[in-house]
């Protein structure tokens, strides 16, 4: 059981809030699919890898349906499925995000890896949006949900993780990424916003070069969005312990980061 909250600014902006609103789960804004925040970077970090439009997405905390009204405007062609653990985000995500403007959209009320551990299909993004402090849920954050992830990408797949984290902050980052590298050749990160980066992992050759050549077969206003990516795209931070099943003492991490930067605030 959780809190819901839809505030819709003075211009027509909506925000999708849970709990104590400490972050924005879904951004709608009038006229346009893209949100100028980390949402836009799930669309054109793939090209990191991937060489060809998608054909079948998966997007691993789906919340009102931000990444998914997008692929569905950009890559039209592409089957996205959605996994939210809450239903009634489905609802809310159709009603004031205008997710169902998706045709192609499927959206599954499940807990995400066991969604995934079931699924036979593979896709070429897979994305994963469902770290959101405090609430970050361990067993998304290890060797062996990384290695399920890759086994359900397509050859030159690619995996797109959000980790929010307070500014200034990269303890969360660095263990995603050791982890992540532990199962994946290219890792990749880009840091977006201030309290957002993407890492992008693929046992496809991977790099910056590869997504600013795509941007030009991407067009529209795609475009000059990969080629600003390609100039903050780097290797994943040094350093991090890999997090597994057995040990992933992820809210220990999570609670000594907002406690320090509480600290120096």
């Amino acid at each position: 059981m959780q809190y819901i909250r839809v505030v819709e600014r003075p211009d027509g902006e909506r925000v999708l809030e849970l709990n104590e609103g400490q972050a924005e789960h879904s951004l709608y804004r009038p006229g346009s699919y893209l949100t100028g925040d980390y949402w836009d970077g799930m669309l054109t970090m793939p090209f990191t890898a991937l060489r060809r439009p998608p054909e079948r997405v998966a997007i691993l905390g789906n919340a009102a349906g931000t990444t998914a009204r997008a692929y569905g405007h950009f890559f039209p062609e592409a089957t996205v499925e959605g996994v939210e653990i809450d239903p009634k985000l489905d609802a809310i995500g159709d009603r004031y995000f205008d997710m169902d403007s998706n045709p192609n959209l499927t959206v599954h009320s499940e807990d995400a890896r066991p969604w995934l551990r079931r699924s036979t299909d593979r896709y070429d993004v897979i994305v994963v949006d469902a770290y959101r402090q405090p609430y970050v849920p361990f067993y998304m954050t290890t060797r062996e949900f990384f290695q399920l992830v890759r086994d359900h990408l397509t050859p030159d797949g690619a995996v797109v993780v959000n980790v929010g984290h307070p500014e200034g902050n990269d303890d969360l980052e660095t263990v995603i990424g050791r982890t992540m590298a532990d199962v994946f050749p290219a890792v990749l990160r880009d840091p977006i916003e201030n309290t957002n980066t993407l890492l992008a992992g693929s046992e496809a050759p991977a790099s910056a070069g590869q997504l600013r050549e795509a941007a030009g077969q991407l067009g529209g206003h795609l475009a000059p969005l990969a080629e600003a990516e390609a100039q903050r795209i780097g290797p994943r931070l040094p350093g991090g312990t890999v997090y597994t099943d057995d040990r992933a003492p992820v809210e220990w991490l999570v609670d000594r980061s907002i406690l320090g930067y509480a600290a120096n605030r």
